[in-house]
């Protein structure tokens, strides 16, 4: 791209950015929009609306056991793959060690100037 279409695409972000600080500005301004039907509720509606609630705290409870497992059983999968590659490496003769750290090193290397 030549500079001038770099310089066209910027003048282009910065009127749209003018543009939606303009709108956000102009809904900050403006009172925020009532729901009419949730006024008109009535008691029962509003007694169902509250066992609902204590459902959804459950629910909610119990989706945090599920992701707090996930999440330990996760950490027990990375620690364990630690402990795996601490014994790998303890075994490994260091000719071998150096071997594929330089290797790594090449391919990181080369990767850096693909770019």
């Amino acid at each position: 791209m030549s500079d001038d279409h770099v310089q066209d695409d910027i003048e282009m972000l910065r009127k749209q950015v003018a543009e939606l600080k303009a709108a956000r500005e102009a809904e900050k301004k403006s009172p925020p929009k009532r729901d009419k039907s949730q006024e008109q509720k009535t008691d029962k509606e509003k007694v169902d609306d509250s066992e609902y609630e204590g459902n959804a705290a459950s629910h909610s409870a119990e989706a945090d056991k599920i992701t707090t497992d996930k999440d330990d059983d996760l950490e027990h999968q990375f620690l364990e793959l630690i402990d795996t590659v601490n014994a790998e490496l303890k075994d490994a003769s260091p000719a071998t060690v150096i071997a594929v750290f330089s290797a790594g090193i090449l391919v990181g290397y080369s990767l850096s100037k693909l770019r």
